[in-house]
């Protein structure tokens, strides 16, 4: 889950809004939302259950049954253990590998709170912006925040599956990617 804390530098110093991701309101986070927790949801167990393995640190990811869609792929020249994530409003790429790509990150005008699986709380104001990701030797460009992350290299959100109109074909764990008409 990210939330956008919307807080530009210039105007407000050390000043952070929790925002929640599952139903917008602030002053807290998805994993602590009164509104989803009140809500009869037949799959609620299933669904943050997938979306906590999905940052397990090691082990069980290549598990059928879970509920997740994952793949090596080619980022700037590099191979990269990638999860493609719905439930996740931006893209990110472990600090580790981060440092395999040659981009200067630049600095964010607000700063991201990240929760992860954990619990834990991680926070980033830095994109590397204009990398390069190769899908069946096809070029896509796409921006990542740098934060700590566990088995994956990369996590792509909602932000590139919107831009290239991706749909998740869940039950053949696949992603499908318009392309020129193919």
């Amino acid at each position: 889950t990210v939330v956008d804390t919307q807080t530009p530098r210039a105007s407000t110093v050390n000043q952070r809004v929790m925002t929640c991701f599952g139903c917008g309101g602030q002053g807290h986070y998805n994993s602590d939302c009164p509104k989803l927790k009140n809500q009869n949801c037949g799959n609620k167990a299933a669904n943050s259950d997938a979306r906590r393995r999905a940052y397990a640190l090691g082990g069980g990811v290549d598990n059928p049954d879970y509920n997740v869609v994952t793949g090596t792929f080619l980022l700037n020249n590099h191979y990269a253990y990638i999860l493609f994530d719905s439930g996740t409003d931006r893209s990110f790429v472990s600090n580790t590998f981060s440092a395999l790509i040659d981009i200067t990150p630049t600095e964010l005008d607000v700063s991201y709170t990240v929760e992860l699986a954990d619990a834990r709380i991680v926070e980033s104001d830095t994109i590397i912006r204009g990398c390069t990701l190769h899908l069946l030797d096809h070029p896509f460009n796409i921006d990542l925040i740098p934060v700590e992350l566990g088995s994956f290299n990369v996590i792509i959100g909602m932000d590139w599956l919107l831009k290239y109109h991706v749909v998740i074909v869940c039950d053949e764990k696949i992603v499908r990617i318009p392309y020129n008409n193919e």
